[in-house]
């Protein structure tokens, strides 16, 4: 039986939802829930029917339920986020919204039933490769699944992948417990160290002689290691600030590397000479508020073009084919993609990309986007092998926990500890703790009663990935960013409701002292400031005028950290000063008011400053492996988040065309 909903199709057979340009099969529950909110046929389906009909009647807990929602919601929304499809009836159930409409496929004979597939095929080609470079590029289905295979398993990971195709030769960083990195390098299939050091990129050359990397003692310098003759050669200094990372160019003589000018701008592109010495700017950084900008590059080693993808924001991404070395733009496409690794086939033609787990292949001609393979684990680099369209990638992953410190005991004890990454721990007063975790099928938003240990997903129409949040005075409501706007998310009757659109270009949101108030950040102004919403009056108030990102109100006195200076400042009757001097600019958002008194990580540890009596102290040293996610709550505990022990593979997929 197929059936039509909106704009997706369900085919009961295969277990497939299908839009126009992608499907997704369905596990066992989503598929049983599906089914049985169509078969009531408009009418809302109570929690004791789901249990009856989805799980047969066994003893299933409220975030089983909620969790089956969650992942058929997220699915149909990733295919069509334009229409609302499960509602949630607060205390009743859920129901399916639009009409639905059931087709019998008619019996076919053997010929048509290969006829048609080849035809539906053209079709399909002809349409794809009438879209043009602007137009979003969406995946096709491949049907050839690809086997992957295990080329390292090290204890640790293996990190920044560089690859000297022509001579199938690559080169990796490898952490280790000393907190140095060992750099090394396979060469006709030979692992070897080449040395250790305080290293954070690394760079093979095409003709596999020189690696290119970053040495951060001392500062910050960029070196060329000669692989024959075991040497180093300093090549230009450099600022940690930069977040250099760098490729070779079309010879051996010039590097091509990205940098930042400070900590509140995006990437620009630019060539090094090793002949001349000169530095040459290849693409203009972004505008204020962009801090990644063109963040990924790869030169092709068949043709002189290179390619850098642009960070437009969530899940958005601009890819760009320059000639070289003349940086002649010849193409541009925006991907609905947050990509994190991408490199150039052998031929030239096309670029493969990472985007989280899965590998896609972009065909530069004709606009098409391919996804090659879904993996289980989140991709950090991927290179082209060798000429035969080998792809090199490394997986990895991150897990952490959530611990809690008990101010009065001095002592720590472990809150969610699994073998996921959960972050972002948020709490006003025990026994609730809210977190994000990819615990689940999708990272989402969790919340955990410690005195009975249960731990429920809430019941989100997305995939929550790391998305700043902040809860009211009495935990009932949710405050949280997605898609550039501003949602609240009420937790009795389950209802998001948008409060700031797009548009105003919104950012962090918290709750004033008043529930009713809300205080966030926007560049709209073309910097940032803080505004103000009045959720009464629906009011909008501009706050601050010489800079503004992350704001809290205490007895009508506004604190707030600014975007391009460190240190903790106040606006009191319009009168703006600085509290605290020496609190980093990277903890624009790290930082918390409560009970008169400011919480910030400074030193790799957690500092307050008393606002009445002008005091600061040490409040407490976290652990080492601290990320620098925290929550007071009102007793003045702390919950926060400590990484775990990394681990990942190197991995080889070999493509076949």
């Amino acid at each position: 039986m197929r059936y039509e909903i909106a704009a997706i199709r369900f085919d009961t057979v295969n277990r497939t939802l299908t839009s126009s340009t992608d499907s997704i099969r369905l596990e066992p529950k989503p598929y049983l829930l599906l089914q049985t909110l169509i078969a009531a046929n408009g009418n809302v389906v109570s929690r004791d029917k789901l249990i009856a009909e989805v799980w047969q009647g066994r003893v299933v807990t409220e975030s089983a339920i909620n969790k089956a929602v969650s992942t058929l919601r997220q699915y149909m929304n990733k295919l069509d986020g334009k229409t609302e499809y499960i509602e949630t009836i607060p205390t009743l159930g859920y129901r399916l919204i639009p009409a639905v409409t059931s087709h019998t496929p008619a019996t076919i004979n053997k010929t048509s039933s290969r006829i048609v597939p080849l035809l539906g095929a053209s079709l399909l080609i002809t349409s794809v490769c009438a879209f043009v470079a602007y137009q979003l590029m969406q995946p096709a289905q491949n049907n050839k699944p690809l086997a992957p295979q295990k080329l390292t398993s090290q204890s640790g990971i293996e990190l920044q992948l560089s690859s000297a195709p022509q001579y199938k030769s690559f080169s990796y960083l490898h952490p280790t417990n000393t907190q140095q990195l060992e750099l090394w390098l396979n060469h006709s299939k030979q692992h070897r160290k080449l040395f250790s050091g305080n290293i954070s990129a690394q760079a093979l050359s095409s003709d596999a002689k020189h690696i290119a990397y970053i040495d951060d003692d001392n500062g910050c310098t960029v070196k060329q290691f000669d692989i024959t003759q075991v040497q180093h050669m300093t090549l230009f200094p450099c600022q940690p600030i930069e977040n250099i990372k760098l490729i070779w160019g079309a010879n051996p003589h010039e590097i091509i590397y990205r940098k930042r000018t400070n900590i509140h701008s995006g990437y620009g592109l630019y060539r090094f000479d090793l002949n001349t010495k000169q530095h040459i700017q290849l693409t203009l950084p972004p505008t204020s508020g962009n801090l990644r900008g063109d963040h990924l590059f790869s030169l092709s080693t068949t043709r002189d073009q290179l390619a850098a993808a642009r960070y437009l924001g969530e899940d958005k991404h601009e890819l760009t084919v320059y000639d070289y070395p003349s940086m002649s733009v010849k193409s541009t496409v925006k991907l609905p993609y947050n990509l994190t690794a991408l490199t150039w086939s052998a031929s030239g033609q096309s670029i493969y990309f990472s985007a989280g787990s899965s590998i896609y292949r972009a065909d530069i001609k004709s606009s098409k986007v391919e996804l090659l393979h879904k993996l289980t684990a989140p991709i950090e680099s991927l290179v082209l092998q060798d000429s035969n369209e080998t792809l090199l990638f490394n997986q990895y992953k991150l897990t952490s926990l959530i611990h809690l410190f008990d101010v009065s005991e001095q002592t720590f004890s472990p809150l969610v500890d699994n073998q996921a990454l959960n972050r972002l721990p948020r709490a006003n007063q025990m026994p609730r703790v809210w977190y994000i975790s990819d615990h689940g099928a999708h990272s989402a938003l969790w919340s955990m009663d410690t005195e009975t240990q249960q731990h429920t997903q809430v019941d989100l129409a997305h995939i929550f990935n790391f998305q700043r949040y902040q809860l009211n005075n009495d935990a009932s409501k949710i405050l949280f960013e997605y898609q550039d706007a501003i949602y609240q998310f009420a937790i009795n009757s389950q209802k998001t409701t948008q409060l700031i659109g797009s548009e105003l270009k919104p950012y962090v949101a918290n709750y004033s002292q008043d529930n009713n108030e809300i205080i966030y950040s926007s560049e709209r102004s073309g910097s940032w400031q803080l505004w103000s919403l009045n959720l009464i009056t629906n009011q909008h108030q501009q706050l601050t005028t010489q800079g503004g990102y992350s704001g809290y109100k205490l007895n009508n006195v506004l604190y707030f950290t600014k975007f391009t200076q460190p240190g903790i400042w106040q606006l009191e009757d319009g009168q703006e000063s600085v509290v605290m001097t020496d609190v980093p600019v990277r903890n624009w958002l790290n930082w918390r008011l409560r009970d008169n008194a400011l919480y910030y990580e400074k030193d790799k540890s957690i500092w307050r400053f008393d606002l009445k009596t002008k005091q600061e102290k040490l409040y407490f040293t976290p652990p080492q492996r601290f990320i620098g996610q925290f929550d007071i709550l009102q007793n003045g505990d702390v919950v926060f988040s400590e990484l775990k022990q990394s681990s990942g593979e190197l991995w080889q997929l070999t493509v076949k065309n």
